[in-house]
């Protein structure tokens, strides 16, 4: 199984790295006139397949494992509830009247939440490591 995901994301990467040069090196001036290259069209249709068989590959990779563990199973169910709840949060206490902008508060709002978590988990690990000592 591992061989398998190695080459294919070797293959991914090879494929990935070709349509950036395809992109980089065109001579489209402007956005539109780039995004009606009808020869690059079929380059954004490969990217969008590339990129479902990427995300379908990460949940079916993620389940196999999650399942194949009880205690993964209810790790994953607690972090990803503290996740939501994380996000309702965020949205709750996120201001504006525009849905964009309330959605745009909420995740400038969720991320700093995150961010000081991280940090506190940092924190909190480098001192644990260093009272062990």
């Amino acid at each position: 199984m591992y061989k398998i995901a190695k080459y294919g994301a070797l293959a991914l990467g090879a494929i990935s790295v070709i349509l950036w040069l395809v992109l980089s090196m065109s001579d489209a001036q402007s956005v539109q006139e780039f995004m009606n290259n009808a020869s690059l069209q079929w380059l954004f249709i490969l990217m969008y397949v590339l990129l479902a068989i990427a995300i379908i590959a990460v949940v079916v990779s993620a389940l196999i494992n999650i399942l194949a563990s009880p205690k993964a199973l209810k790790k994953t169910l607690i972090y990803t509830g503290g996740f939501i709840v994380i996000l309702l949060l965020s949205y709750v206490f996120s201001s504006g009247n525009d849905a964009t902008e309330k959605w745009v508060g909420a995740g400038l709002i969720a991320f700093y939440i995150l961010a000081l978590v991280a940090v506190g988990a940092l924190v909190a690990a480098n001192v644990k490591k260093a009272l062990m000592r």
